[in-house]
């Protein structure tokens, strides 16, 4: 069948492309492509997160610069008949980040003979020009992505993994509800909207103190924009003082009954509480009641594995450096 290349256009794409991230998890059912909630963070929170980086005050123009770098470091291909064929993207839409020069190929099972046009692509396009590399994580046995790396160059690294784990879902299985420390509360994002809390969460969890590296308003109002973002299915466990201490942020993939966990964090002073723990459950449950039959996570961590995780995806990485 016939494919052409097209420049992306988030304005008419975006959605096609959703839509087909989720046709391909149908089809591998496993996270050969991107879930659909990776997609969607990175242009709704990651980008403008990004471009509103280290700057005060944060300014929407930086922010829609960023998701425009993305967009444009975002290369697409479709059949005859207008059906999305492939993809290729980035993550990190920032020269300066230390994920720049990763790169991801989201394929479509009948359209394999792309790959060596989108392994074009990525060089032409999505090299670190700081380090003059490209890398990407797959796993090692995935033909013919594997091979094709290795003939251009690519060499892997087995100590360097990425991994993911499923949690399949039982009422009876589900760990039992514990009860929170005194004061501490279970909310959502839809009962109190506070995003500066939520933002400052966010930072302190991932041990950045200075407030000018923690997500923007405008960031977060971004995210919550996102087509299957929903306030409901963005949990905190709010302390005595009225701190989100903990959250839990989890997507919902209607189709595939999959829901997927991005992101869970918790401020250093309330740590080994039990929080996150909770706020994990509360969110698997919820969605539980949607019907989503499984779990996903970016993660093979003790805590993970301790909710009844398992490693389900096991990925390497391979790297080209140019000279």
């Amino acid at each position: 069948m016939k494919t052409s290349f097209k420049p992306f256009d988030i304005n008419c794409d975006f959605i096609r492309v959703r839509d087909f991230l989720s046709k391909t998890y149908s089809h591998y059912q496993r996270p050969v492509n991107w879930r659909i909630e990776r997609w969607e963070y990175a242009f709704y929170f990651i980008a403008p997160f990004l471009g509103n980086w280290d700057e005060q005050p944060p300014l929407m123009e930086t922010a829609q610069a960023a998701i425009q770098y993305l967009e444009k470091m975002t290369g697409l291909w479709e059949t005859a008949q207008g059906k999305v064929a492939g993809l290729v993207t980035i993550e990190h839409p920032d020269l300066t980040h230390p994920g720049f020069g990763e790169f991801f190929i989201q394929r479509h099972p009948e359209h394999l003979d792309l790959l060596p046009e989108m392994l074009d692509f990525a060089k032409a396009n999505l090299r670190d020009p700081g380090q003059n590399r490209l890398f990407t994580y797959i796993e090692p046995d995935e033909q013919p992505l594997s091979q094709l790396l290795r003939d251009r160059g690519f060499i892997p690294d087995p100590e360097d993994r990425a991994t993911e784990s499923i949690l399949t879902l039982n009422h009876a299985q589900l760990p039992e509800r514990k009860s929170l420390p005194n004061g501490f509360g279970l909310r959502s994002m839809a009962d109190d909207n506070d995003l500066a809390k939520r933002c400052k969460a966010f930072g302190l969890a991932f041990d950045h103190p200075d407030p000018i590296e923690w997500p923007s308003l405008i960031s977060y109002e971004s995210l919550q924009q996102a087509p299957d973002y929903h306030k409901d299915q963005d949990i905190v466990v709010v302390a005595p003082d009225g701190e989100f201490a903990a959250f839990c942020l989890i997507w919902y993939d209607e189709k595939n009954k999959l829901a997927s966990l991005e992101p869970v964090g918790t401020q250093p002073p309330y740590r080994r509480m039990g929080l996150a723990r909770e706020a994990v459950l509360e969110a698997i449950r919820r969605v539980t009641a949607k019907g989503a039959q499984q779990v996903a996570v970016g993660s093979d961590q003790a805590f993970y594995t301790q909710l009844g995780f398992k490693p389900s995806v096991n990925r390497i990485r391979y790297q080209k450096n140019f000279t």
